[in-house]
């Protein structure tokens, strides 16, 4: 328990500085990670592909919204903090999944702790990882029992990849923590791979913030103000 404490304080430092870096650096440093993947498999850096085009419409700009009385509105996304993504299900389809999830978490903004006993690709993701120079300690691998213990951290977000009868008790889990809301993502079914292929999956790892400017007066439009009148 005592690594599984030091490993998501480690992730929650990474989040902090990857969660301020600007959404084209962010998709750079993925895209690096991609074709480093390529040379595993090539429907993998595919899978990368498709949320990197997803995640350039639902991510890389502020939406302005009405300001009524003079202000600018701006709605924009962030990480939701430190991610826990569990492989159960092993073989192609289960690293697809898998890649999908981890794909949109960090183009979200989110540090990532992957869970997994699939031991040939946790192996080719970690050579990966390293070589498209991805910050320190922003994606980290466990064997898929430290995911438990993990749970007992503050982890936002819990993607899963195995069967229903496990994402139930997951669920089940996860509803009766203390704290934040956890967004849980799973997939269950590992043939046609429903969730790995939404496009907009990457909204499911991101929280929605606001940010309000007066560009008139405080409180609203200078038109309505008479400071200074004789009648005053």
């Amino acid at each position: 328990m005592v690594h599984q404490v030091t490993c998501f304080s480690d992730a929650y430092c990474a989040w902090e500085s990857w969660n301020l870096t600007r959404y084209q650096q962010r998709s750079d440093a993925v895209m690096a990670l991609k074709n480093e993947l390529e040379h595993y498999d090539a429907s993998l850096a595919k899978v990368i592909t498709f949320h990197l085009e997803q995640g350039e419409a639902w991510l890389s700009t502020c939406h302005l919204m009405p300001g009524p009385t003079g202000e600018t509105n701006e709605l924009y996304t962030a990480g939701r903090g430190v991610g826990l993504l569990i492989q159960d299900q092993t073989g192609l389809a289960g690293q697809q999944a898998l890649i999908a999830q981890l794909t949109c978490a960090l183009l979200a903004g989110n540090s990532v702790v992957v869970c997994s006993d699939d031991e040939p690709f946790s192996h080719w993701l970690n050579s990966a990882i390293s070589a498209a120079a991805l910050p320190m300690n922003l994606v980290q691998q466990l064997p898929a029992d430290a995911a438990q213990g993990l749970l007992e951290c503050d982890v936002r977000v819990v993607g899963y990849v195995g069967t229903e009868t496990a994402t139930i008790e997951l669920n089940r889990a996860l509803s009766q923590r203390n704290g934040a809301i956890v967004s849980f993502i799973s997939e269950t079914d590992c043939e046609a791979l429903p969730t790995a292929l939404d496009p907009s999956l990457a909204l499911r790892f991101v929280t929605e913030r606001t940010r309000t400017i007066n560009i008139t007066a405080v409180g609203g439009n200078a038109t309505l103000l008479e400071l200074g009148s004789d009648g005053h």
